[in-house]
């Protein structure tokens, strides 16, 4: 099977196009302010979606606002010749929610990396996370059979020292 290429890239005004309000994908500010970080970081990585007939996006639409915001008043978007409203909508469906789902122990290893060269700062302003629930996902990756060792631990030695992954400080656990 062969896939076609069913977009053309062209540059549009900001004033030609039109953005759907019935679009269901919301945004918090904290989404909104890490989306907007993410494009002054990382640039204008995933384009704008316009529909051809119509020049109502498809996908985008935070993207497009942001950047309208930031005064960009043209930009390069994949136009796409859909055959009807509703395929655009499915469109808008499918490439807003079809991301998978991050593995674990994967997530965490990768978290721990960024970390080593990033602040937390850095991480929770781009992600919307807060830096709690970074930590969690660090936490959460440890295996279960390795847990009571750690409890043993703890209950054999009186004390367990615990580092904190932002400042660096080590902190004893108070004796009872």
């Amino acid at each position: 099977m062969e896939l076609k290429k069913r977009f053309e890239r062209k540059v549009m005004k900001a004033s030609d196009i039109k953005f759907d309000t019935t679009n269901p994908n919301k945004m918090t500010d904290k989404e909104k302010k890490a989306l907007s970080e993410s494009l002054n970081r990382f640039g204008y990585v995933d384009e704008i979606v316009i529909d051809k007939k119509t020049g109502i996006i498809a996908d985008g639409d935070h993207r497009a606002k942001d950047m309208i915001k930031k005064g960009i008043l043209e930009f390069e978007v994949k136009v796409l010749d859909f055959k009807d409203d509703a395929e655009r909508r499915m469109y808008r469906q499918v490439s807003a929610k079809l991301h998978g789902i991050h593995d674990v122990d994967m997530d965490a290893a990768e978290l721990k990396i960024i970390l080593k060269k990033f602040d937390m700062e850095d991480l929770t302003g781009l992600t919307s996370e807060s830096e709690q629930e970074i930590l969690n996902i660090i936490n959460a990756s440890e295996k279960d059979e390795e847990l009571p060792k750690e409890i043993d631990k703890v209950d054999q030695l009186g004390h367990l020292k615990v580092t904190c992954p932002k400042c660096g400080n080590q902190f004893e656990k108070a004796d009872e």
